[in-house]
């Protein structure tokens, strides 16, 4: 089988495959064919070639997890029967490779990365394990009526020894296996607990993977900007320890503040800790819900283009831990305003328009009329609370739209909110005051932790833009942050950051790459020119995936001028521009379409390639700062900062990229 057959094999599955391009010969593309063929349900998953996060033996060329099937690791062996020259005791082969002959023993090899995975899964899982492990050796060039033929009947042919002709009914057969192993312990399906900890054992989190139909695999020129950014999406990732850990944490009582540095994987702890949240809740491990009420959940983020986003991560991450599609009317992901105009439906206050009266006034009113629905219309009420909130982009929110959260959610005998805030003071877009969470009646004395490493972004993206957020090269320092804006203190003591001779030094990101790049133009038609010909270059010459690239502009009234621009050029590889002020509800980064969008509109997402258009435009004061600093951190890989002329914020960032870089 070749490559092509099997991505269009991947492309209309509905099952889970990572790592099909590291199947290297078409025997391995042949028996990943056959699992993916009999396994088209979203709850299964293929694994060609895993690595353990503790890694000890050489990976398997294939893992099947399934709900139904269990474990199955399986080897494969392309030779040919001719090149099989003896069979010796135990399931050693002596076989020829280019005029050698070398012992191989498949099954010894098969059952060791076996049982790594599964020594892995016990370390994760201190119960008594019934999730069952089974290893094959698939001799996928051989049939059973040629091995019997030239070995004989009495040859050396266990159980586990599959033929070309098992092939087309494996699927079945692991099916069968795993059925019959569950009726054994009056089972439907294999413990999803069980399931998680074989993911934990890889390293693996499903939300840190592009599902297949998003990003099909392929083959591209080696050495190209395309090939970089293929290989970091389909890399192995694992969550940090710290991840993992505030993942897991059971935030039952009182509320929560994760504050975290641009890039650490906050809303992939909010998806993880609410699924496993909503997870407990739906089994009765929550006193909470013990009236048998279905549990209420709300995620509330100010940026409404932010919402399928989140919606997606947490999906994903509920589907991981139980294997299910996460249930109907248990979360509800909002943008704020969103959130307010729902609720007026509910009759619980009047919706007020933003036209009509600043924010922190809105939010009053919204407070007085909850406080009057919970006093005299306890009904009303219980129809608008939640269980609990979690708060994405905790920093574009007022003090007072806090205290107004805080009263929407259901409280215990203790009367403490499991209100959940995530937040990053350097990315403080609006110029939000950081609240005082004691005078708002948020104890999070204990109860907060600071996510110190950045994973998205190169140490060289972020240690520039960090020096043109502080103003490190500013020629006038009176609008540029204080230490406190970005709690730079607490950065220092944790030895997060240092400042040698006057230029911040970040060690919160360790990752090396690109360095970020600034071009500079005469006047805007010739800066559209200049982008235009950048697209061509990137989905050209270095096959860059449109859907992995990201043009971010300031003002809104930019955003028009520059989809004209690219639309008008007609490059063959961009299917289409997604513009996000306009599109709000859909997700960014759609297969083969270019997104352009507003800084405020791309926060809490990412591209491999950023190019930022109209950098001198940004104001030079702290909020103008901040959104530089936000748009800049949107590149995983490569950025570029356009501009008309060489003044604000651009000189700067030319100096800090000659300085640092």
């Amino acid at each position: 089988m070749k490559r092509t057959e099997l991505a269009n094999l991947i492309r209309n599955t509905g099952c889970r495959v990572i790592g099909a391009e590291d199947a290297s010969n078409d025997a391995q593309r042949e028996v990943l064919a056959a699992l993916i063929a009999g396994h088209n349900e979203s709850d299964s998953t293929i694994l060609c070639e895993p690595s353990l996060a503790r890694k000890t033996t050489r990976p398997p060329d294939a893992v099947l997890v399934d709900l139904i099937a269990g474990v199955h690791v399986i080897e494969v062996k392309g030779i040919t029967l001719d090149q099989i020259e003896a069979l010796e005791p135990g399931g050693q082969f002596r076989i020829r490779y280019n005029g050698m002959t070398l012992g191989k023993n498949p099954f010894a090899q098969v059952r060791n990365a076996m049982f790594d995975i599964k020594d892995a899964v016990e370390r994760h899982f201190p119960a008594e394990l019934v999730l069952p492990f089974k290893y094959w050796v698939a001799l996928a060039t051989i049939s059973r009526e040629q091995w019997l033929e030239k070995w004989g009947k009495d040859a050396f042919c266990p159980p586990e020894l599959l033929f070309s002709d098992d092939l087309p009914a494996l699927s079945q057969r692991l099916r069968a296996i795993g059925q019959s192993s569950l009726d054994k312990h009056s089972l439907k399906c294999w413990p999803t607990d069980q399931i998680q900890c074989v993911w934990r054992a890889f390293g693996d989190s499903s939300v840190l993977f592009p599902r297949p139909e998003e990003r099909q695999p392929r083959r591209v020129q080696e050495g190209t900007l395309g090939e970089m950014f293929d290989e970091a999406a389909e890399t192995y990732k694992a969550l940090s320890d710290e991840q993992q850990k505030l993942s897991a944490q059971r935030w039952e009582k009182g509320p929560r503040l994760v504050r975290g540095v641009a890039g650490s994987g906050k809303t992939i702890v909010l998806a993880n800790n609410l699924a496993r949240r909503t997870q407990r809740s739906l089994s009765g491990q929550f006193d909470l819900f013990a009236e048998n009420r279905q549990p209420r959940i709300a995620v509330v983020c100010f940026n409404r283009t932010l919402v399928p986003f989140i919606t997606k991560k947490i999906e994903i991450a509920y589907r991981q831990r139980t294997g299910q599609s996460l249930p109907d009317n248990i979360v509800e992901v909002w943008s704020y305003n969103r959130l307010m105009w729902n609720l007026s439906q509910k009759g619980v206050w009047r919706y007020q328009k933003f036209d009509d009266t600043d924010d922190t006034s809105r939010a009053s009113q919204y407070l007085k009329e909850l406080l009057f629905a919970k006093e005299n219309d306890p009904s009303a009420f219980e129809r608008c609370s939640f269980d609990a909130i979690y708060i994405d982009e905790g920093q574009d929110f007022l003090e007072e739209e806090f205290r107004l959260l805080k009263e929407l959610c259901r409280t215990d005998a203790n009367r403490e909110p499991s209100l959940f805030v995530f937040y990053d003071d350097a990315q403080n877009l609006y110029g939000r005051r950081r609240p005082n969470w004691h005078s708002l009646g948020l104890n999070v004395v204990g109860r907060s932790h600071v996510m110190s490493e950045c994973f998205r972004n190169t140490k060289q993206i972020v240690e520039a833009t960090f020096n043109v957020l502080y103003g490190t090269f500013a020629i006038e320092k009176s609008q540029v942050p204080t230490k406190a804006f970005g709690d730079i203190g607490t950065m220092e003591e944790k030895d997060l950051l240092h400042n040698e001779d006057g230029v911040w030094r970040v060690r919160f990101a360790k990752r090396s790459g690109l360095k970020p790049k600034v071009t500079v133009a005469d006047g805007r038609p010739k800066q559209w020119a200049e982008i235009v010909q950048r697209l061509r270059w990137l989905t050209e010459e270095q096959q860059v995936r449109p859907e992995d690239i990201n043009i971010l502009v300031y003002y809104k009234n930019q955003v028009e001028k520059l989809v004209a621009a690219v639309e008008a050029a007609r490059l063959p590889a961009i299917e289409g521009v997604h513009v996000a002020t306009t599109k709000k509800d859909e997700l960014l980064r759609k297969r083969g379409w270019l997104s352009i969008s507003t800084v405020a509109s791309a926060k809490g997402y990412d591209a491999y390639c950023v190019l930022l258009a109209n950098g001198n435009e940004f104001p030079t004061d702290v909020q103008g700062r901040a959104s530089f600093y936000v748009a800049c951190t949107r590149a995983i890989e490569y950025l570029e900062v356009f501009a008309t002329s060489r003044s604000g914020l651009v000189v700067e960032m030319e100096r800090a990229v000659a300085v640092l870089n």
